[in-house]
């Protein structure tokens, strides 16, 4: 019997484990963002952290402000995606919640758990 129990153990806590982890990996991509000349970046940024999905929003350089006012900024994101969709979809979908906040003006895919993206030879624009 004592040759068992730690057989038994480790089946009862790889059924526990599975219960607590997530079914799939988070996906992380990269966007370049442009907003609006009104658009403030903290909050449009909180705006991004409670879209369905996303669990890590970052900012990795400072925002720039061009000539008309405009701002644009490189932010990454980390989301669980839905895996009844493909990677384009998954993105996609992600883009048009973010293009749908207030003072977003372009939504643009960089880059997909670390490699660029281009769709059909052309970049992913919302």
């Amino acid at each position: 019997m004592k040759n068992t129990e730690p057989e038994l153990r480790k089946v009862v806590g790889a059924l526990l484990e599975a219960d607590f982890r997530l079914k799939t990996e988070l996906s992380k991509t990269t966007i370049k963002l442009i907003l609006h000349p009104e658009g403030h970046v903290p909050d449009t940024l909180t705006r991004i952290r409670v879209l369905e999905g996303v669990s890590v929003v970052g900012q990795g350089d400072r925002v720039d402000r061009h000539y008309g006012g405009n701002a644009s900024l490189e932010v990454y994101i980390k989301f669980l995606p839905d895996t009844g969709m493909s990677n384009y979809q998954n993105l996609l979908s992600l883009c048009k919640k973010i293009k749908k906040l207030p003072g977003m003006e372009i939504v643009r895919v960089i880059s997909f758990n670390n490699r660029r993206v281009i769709h059909q030879g052309k970049p992913i624009v919302i």
